[in-house]
């Protein structure tokens, strides 16, 4: 059966800032493939093998996102379906005034807000100049523990780092703009986070600061895990929904850690907070979507998957929706260059929902009702109601 969410809006519950200049000063040949999971890693990455881009660039003609992309496109901008075309067209377009068609791209798949994780790139992009970029459309903004761990490390002592930190954290909670805080220790020293006592933290930190900051579970970790409880003591004080990167992602990530059931300990001690398992533990799926059927307050946000999860994205949807509450699970897109990823995405995940929420239907699981009901949960609402927006 056909579930029409075509009129639904959207609010993309995970992404990252640019500036404009930034974006007009890339390779404009080059943005298809820096629409790709190897495009992005290639930017985001500290271990990424840069002497491999033409490779990577080669890779994208063979890449199933990246040829329904183009034609996508080439759709939107009336041009020819190839690689020439679509970047000559896109490239005019974006030149002639970035700003309104970014707002164009958001106008044709109803992106009526962002969620914007603040601690990629750096430094930190602000709130204001990213709603301008994309042509007024509502940021909210949500605060990346691990840049104020770097700077709060640097005041002298253990003491003084921890009550910098603090400092850092409250001083953003005092801006109503932020609606959540989050943590990428994942990509540092592991989700299998530990309770270590002040005098272990303070020690660890001394060796951490004598090895010159190098990150170790022996020396990092410790110090890292106390001030991410520190942090969620914070949020839960503040009102705050807590962000979690889980499961894959650049070549930076800590791979062997990353899985869901390493946080699941931490997320059963705050059962009380509301946590948001970014990118819902992709590759790792079943688990996340276990751990938010079994814990009330995990939600799962679903980006990495969509979109480069791609032909996974339909028997995904169905392995989440079907064990998960639909009021837990929330769009997004991790766009972190290109604003063509909030259209894409978007564009994606509204017609798998139509598909696999229709299919619901047909075996007599849902109500037509209950079925759009749930999909515009995902594509708006949920994150809406969640973070009190």
């Amino acid at each position: 059966m056909e579930i029409d969410l075509s009129d639904a809006d959207v609010v993309d519950a995970h992404c990252h800032p640019y500036r404009v200049d930034d974006l007009l000063a890339r390779d404009p040949a080059a943005f298809e493939t820096r629409c790709m999971f190897l495009g992005t890693a290639l930017l985001s990455s500290h271990h990424a093998a840069h002497e491999l881009t033409a490779l990577v660039e080669e890779l994208t003609e063979t890449t199933v996102f990246g040829l329904a992309l183009r034609r996508w496109l080439a759709a939107f901008l009336g041009c020819e379906p190839t690689k020439e075309a679509v970047v000559r067209a896109r490239d005019a377009a974006l030149r002639a005034d970035p700003v309104a068609y970014t707002r164009r791209l958001l106008d044709d798949e109803r992106v009526t807000a962002v969620v914007a994780d603040e601690g990629y790139p750096q430094p930190t992009i602000p709130r204001e100049e990213f709603e301008r970029a994309l042509g007024g459309v509502r940021v909210h903004r949500v605060g990346r523990i691990e840049p104020w761990i770097v700077e709060a490390r640097e005041t002298g002592t253990f003491d003084d780092t921890v009550g910098r930190f603090e400092h850092l954290v409250e001083e953003a909670a005092a801006d109503r703009g932020l609606i959540a805080f989050k943590t990428i220790i994942a990509y540092r020293t592991g989700l299998d986070v530990t309770d270590p006592p002040s005098a272990e933290a303070k020690a660890a930190y001394d060796r951490w600061r004598a090895d010159g900051w190098t990150e170790t579970r022996e020396h990092a970790k410790p110090v890292r895990d106390f001030l991410l409880r520190r942090a969620i003591e914070l949020a839960k004080r503040h009102d705050r929904v807590f962000h979690v990167h889980v499961g894959g992602g650049d070549p930076d990530i800590n791979l062997t850690h990353a899985k869901p059931r390493d946080v699941f300990p931490l997320l059963v001690e705050h059962q009380e907070l509301p946590i948001v398992l970014i990118h819902a533990g992709y590759p790792w799926l079943a688990e996340a979507a276990y751990v938010a059927s079994v814990l009330p307050n995990v939600y799962l946000e679903i980006s990495e998957l969509v979109p480069w999860g791609w032909a996974q994205i339909d028997q995904s949807l169905e392995l989440i929706l079907g064990a998960v509450p639909g009021a837990k699970v929330f769009h997004g897109s991790d766009e972190a260059s290109e604003p063509e990823m909030f259209w894409a995405s978007a564009r994606l995940v509204r017609a798998s929902l139509q598909r696999v929420l229709g299919s619901f239907v047909e075996r007599d699981w849902l109500s037509a009702r209950e079925a759009e009901r749930i999909g515009r949960g995902v594509l708006s609402e949920n994150v809406r109601v969640v973070h009190g927006v």
